[in-house]
């Protein structure tokens, strides 16, 4: 059977595509995530073991009264521990509080309230912690020590918690100013990032047409 150039070429695509594809989805990166729930009510957001990742999480604060102590997002077991890590909002404000190690981190004023915020926690090597706030970077703050989260799973909500409710999603990568900035450009319930759409929103196969080494023509799929 003869084989046109064009049919040949359309072979090569396919395979290079489904090779692409296949190497992205069978990757060691991961993503978990909690849907919706109420932020008194405590559940568990699976994690790896890592000194890189990024916790991304939407919140809608309705209102909270004072109940004399912080009122947590995403926290560890064991406060005393090196690989102890925790997002809170203040006790009797609206500040984002966080703990990584034994580093706490300056406080974050005026995280947004009866509305969704996104809120992007980064740490980059064990070595820094970046905080976005609604798709902006807002501070950077290098760790006293290397810091590494422990596998297993972490606290999203809490009983002593704000009235409202939270989605968190854990990635064992920190997340681009980009990746970042798209999640909140979408809004809320446009989904964790895991499903098929997003893969192909993120992913893209290029092809460039390059006479002399010089590019004449793309091509994105």
């Amino acid at each position: 059977m003869d084989f046109s150039f064009t049919t040949i070429i359309i072979i090569i695509l396919l395979i290079i595509i489904i090779y692409f594809v296949w190497t992205m989805l069978s990757s060691s990166s991961s993503t978990t995530s909690v849907t919706q729930q109420a932020a008194t009510t405590k559940s568990q957001l699976t994690v790896t073991s890592s000194n890189s990742f990024a916790f991304s999480v939407w919140i809608y604060v309705s209102s909270w009264t004072t109940s004399g102590s912080v009122k947590p997002i995403i926290t560890t077991s064991d406060p005393k521990s090196a690989n102890y890590f925790n997002l809170s909002l203040g006790d009797s404000d609206n500040g984002l509080h966080a703990t990584v190690g034994g580093k706490i981190i300056p406080v974050i004023q005026n995280i947004p309230l009866q509305t969704w915020a996104l809120i992007t926690a980064n740490v980059n090597n064990g070595n820094s912690l970046d905080i976005y706030i609604n798709g902006k970077l807002v501070q950077t703050t290098a760790l006293d020590n290397p810091f590494q989260l422990n596998a297993g799973s972490v606290d999203v909500g809490g009983p002593s918690s704000f009235t409202g409710f939270i989605f968190a999603t854990f990635t064992n990568y920190p997340l681009g100013p980009q990746d970042v900035w798209n999640t909140y450009s979408s809004g809320y319930g446009s989904g964790g990032g895991s499903s098929v759409s997003d893969f192909f929103n993120k992913y893209k196969v290029r092809f460039a047409f390059v006479k002399d080494n010089v590019e004449l023509s793309k091509l994105d799929i």
